[in-house]
């Protein structure tokens, strides 16, 4: 695991977790990781139909403001898991 340097308050995965579970409609995300680096799994209805590419574009348009800027707590996401229940 890295270390990367980060002025964010608070628990990361936590962060992760309720900002992805705010705006992917009856999602359940998973976040593990540390260090700037997270591994999340996303499980919704609303992945039906749509491609990998745009599944993956929801999980992190939901992140997007946690990987902003040179200290953002997210440096990367090292792999996304969407799955339909």
């Amino acid at each position: 695991m890295s270390h990367h340097p980060t002025n964010f308050a608070g628990d990361v995965k936590v962060a992760i977790k309720t900002a992805v579970e705010a705006a992917i409609a009856g999602s359940s995300a998973e976040v593990a990781g540390g260090g700037g680096h997270f591994e999340i799994i996303v499980t919704s209805a609303a992945f039906a139909g749509q491609s990998l590419l745009n599944k993956q574009r929801m999980v992190l348009t939901a992140i997007a403001h946690l990987m902003k800027g040179d200290s953002a707590p997210v440096h990367a996401v090292d792999k996304i898991e969407t799955r339909i229940p």
